[in-house]
């Protein structure tokens, strides 16, 4: 248990960070006005679009950034977040589906926008070369 610790404290610091995002701060703003699932839905939907971009210009950046075998490595661990995202969300769908109802397309729609937000910040820590202090990540 204690070997965790350290693990959920440096999450729940990414996920604090990351509060203070405009994305974050919009998403916020639509759940709070939204009173339907579908309505919450597309708010989810709206912040994942927009931190996949994010993750994206993260992503383009240091592939400019680098040559060689640093560029291909980004590149292949790239493609396998990639997988490994589809590859969660077909999992987390099967699961929820069976056992939430009409609430899963809400857990699915948080869970796809943590993972992207949390890739996007790790291309992001990358690409300012630390991640030691949470203002850079």
């Amino acid at each position: 248990m204690k070997k965790w610790l350290p693990v959920a404290c440096l999450l729940l610091s990414g996920y604090a960070g990351a509060q203070d995002n405009l994305i974050d701060q919009k998403l916020q703003r639509c759940l709070n006005r939204e009173s339907s699932t579908v309505g919450m839905s597309q708010c989810y939907d709206a912040a994942n679009k927009a931190w996949d971009q994010e993750m994206n210009n993260q992503y383009n950046q240091m592939m400019k950034k680098l040559t060689g075998a640093p560029k291909a490595k980004l590149k292949s661990a790239q493609r396998a977040w990639l997988a490994y995202r589809d590859s969660w969300l077909d999992a987390s769908k099967s699961y929820f589906s069976a056992n939430q109802g009409t609430m899963a397309m809400l857990s699915l729609g948080a869970q796809g926008v943590d993972l992207v937000r949390n890739q996007a910040l790790m291309l992001q820590s990358i690409n300012k070369g630390s991640c030691a202090n949470p203002d850079d990540c």
